[in-house]
């Protein structure tokens, strides 16, 4: 049964980055968009906003994923005493 409460604060951890990545794609495609009503040109910036979002949004998760990881790894060596992670063998070269 701790296994099963063990995912769940897991899930808890990484559940904020998909609503963050949507988050950044819709705040940057409407500023794109706010930007075309205001020029009056066509929808260039709104897809521009779109990509430019997505690539933010995707690096923000990126880096929070990893920071994630980096620290659930700190915390199986502190608690195993060993060198090696979640049983696995590291690359140290």
């Amino acid at each position: 049964m701790r296994r099963l409460e063990y995912d769940r604060i897991r899930v808890g951890e990484y559940l904020p980055l998909g609503c963050g990545f949507a988050l950044a794609i819709l705040v940057f495609a409407y500023l794109g968009w706010w930007l075309d009503q205001k020029l009056g040109s066509t929808p260039a910036f709104t897809l521009l906003g779109t990509f430019v979002g997505a690539a933010a949004g995707f690096y923000s998760m990126y880096r929070r994923v990893m920071a994630l990881q980096e620290e659930e790894e700190r915390k199986d060596i502190d608690n195993d005493g060993s060198s090696t992670p979640s049983g696995r063998a590291r690359n140290e070269g």
